[in-house]
């Protein structure tokens, strides 16, 4: 059918390979981006820009450090009040004993 140079030219089989290379980046890219968004299951608002920073699943998660801490001896009795006032000075309730 297409013998002796008659049909498509090697134009558009190179336009064709060209189109189907650029759609599947399109869609690679929207699959990452939507996994991306999404994060992973249970994890904190804000996705990985918060896991990144350093935020833990619980609000709480200052007080729990300060009270392990506190409870393996890094740290004595006025320092772990200065800083679970200091804590609830930014608003976050702190745990005490």
């Amino acid at each position: 059918m297409y013998w002796y140079g008659h049909g498509p030219g090697g134009w558009f089989i190179a336009l064709m390979a060209v189109g189907a290379a650029a759609f599947l980046i399109v869609l690679l890219l929207g699959v990452y981006l939507l996994v991306r968004r999404t994060g992973e299951v249970g994890a904190p608002p804000g996705g990985t820009e918060r896991r990144r920073a350093g935020w833990a699943d619980s609000p709480s998660r200052a007080e729990e450090i300060l009270a392990e801490r506190y409870a393996n001896g890094d740290i004595d009795d006025e320092e772990y009040r200065r800083r679970a006032e200091t804590l609830r000075s930014l608003g976050r309730p702190a745990q005490q004993g």
